[in-house]
């Protein structure tokens, strides 16, 4: 049976898709042109859109495991230190 990618991995690999092939066009168009104008806007954009792609995947499998495997962490810390919270 074949497992698909999920859609937040699509997502994922399409933004890094996306910020490599215009950071290349940007250096070609750069060095034929003589023009460094896409620096300035184009690539930092979707240099923002990659990393706050990131970002918000990064942040979804933590909340993700954090339902899996939270009670056991807490329980396992309370275990080792005396019932003590996190930051006493």
């Amino acid at each position: 049976m074949r497992k698909t990618m999920e859609t937040s991995k699509k997502l994922l690999l399409f933004a890094d898709t996306l910020l490599v092939v215009v950071c290349i066009a940007g250096i070609v168009i750069a060095y034929v042109c003589r023009d460094t104008s896409p620096f300035a806007y184009i690539i930092p954009a979707v240099s923002g859109l990659a990393a706050t792609s990131h970002g918000f995947y990064y942040w979804k499998a933590k909340n993700e495991n954090m339902q899996k495997y939270g009670k056991n962490v807490e329980d396992n810390f309370e275990n080792e230190n005396g019932g003590q919270d996190y930051y006493g």
